[in-house]
């Protein structure tokens, strides 16, 4: 599960680094729907998986604002050099 973790937050960074809101969303979904068939349908409802499926989902919205924060900062520092 850490390295699951792991690839969200990398996808996340990656999302709001250089994509905007509307591909987040679309992330949202696949990462719900992989991790419900992941974690087998029939266990869907049970408690671990749906926190499981929540820390995945804070985890990549988190790690997008973390992603659009360095965005950001990137932009500026090379418009100010220019």
């Amino acid at each position: 599960m850490l390295w699951g973790l792991v690839a969200v937050g990398v996808i996340g960074i990656l999302l709001g680094f250089r994509v905007r809101a509307p591909a987040l969303i679309v992330m949202t979904a696949v990462i719900v729907v992989f991790s419900a068939i992941a974690g087998g349908i029939g266990s869907l409802f049970a408690w671990d998986r749906l926190l499981s499926i929540l820390l995945f989902v804070v985890t990549l919205q988190g790690a997008y604002l973390l992603g659009v924060f360095l965005g950001v900062v990137w932009r500026r520092a090379v418009t100010d050099e220019h």
